[in-house]
């Protein structure tokens, strides 16, 4: 996936992430026309705030995320090429796993890891989502695995239930 080194390379539990491009093939080109009309407008105009955004587009255009989940916990890279980042989430900061199927995606699962008020979001092949929990349970009982699509239906309900309580409230 990577030519670059990776923190859980040589960890046989590791489970990667699948990426998925939320940016179209198109977005991205245009993306790199903006920067270098951003990069031209602030070499020739007196307003060098274009160049520092130019600079900045450019960054998150070239950098590059990568995700495992693995013995340690939730293990994040991020390659900017000028620099990286590496944070893990140990199992035990971890509260709760939700997964849910998206449509558009029907080979992969989207599983929301969440760690006090923060949530992760990142797509595993389908296969994987058991080996996860699996994973996540071996290292720390206590995390709850969630079903997006049942909180949703309940979600639902409560709403429903909310919109015909205030019905019944202006009606009196």
């Amino acid at each position: 996936m990577s030519d670059i080194k990776l923190p859980w390379d040589d960890d046989s539990e590791a489970i990667k992430y699948v990426y998925v491009n939320p940016r179209k093939k198109f977005s991205e080109k245009y993306a790199y026309v903006i920067t270098s009309i951003l990069i031209i407008l602030g070499i020739t105009t007196r307003y060098k705030l274009t160049l520092i955004l130019a600079l900045l587009l450019l960054l998150s255009l070239l950098s590059k995320k990568y995700v495992a989940v693995s013995a340690k916990g939730l293990e994040m890279y991020s390659d900017m090429k000028i620099t990286h980042t590496y944070n893990v989430w140990n199992w035990s900061d971890i509260e709760a796993i939700t997964y849910e199927k998206k449509a558009e995606e029907p080979k992969l699962t989207l599983l929301y890891f969440t760690k006090g008020d923060v949530t992760k979001r990142f797509f595993f092949d389908e296969k994987d989502k058991e080996r996860v929990f699996d994973l996540a349970h071996k290292h720390n009982k206590k995390i709850k695995i969630y079903d997006a699509w049942e909180y949703k239906q309940d979600l639902k309900r409560f709403k429903k239930e909310m919109k015909n309580m205030n019905k019944k409230n202006r009606k009196k």
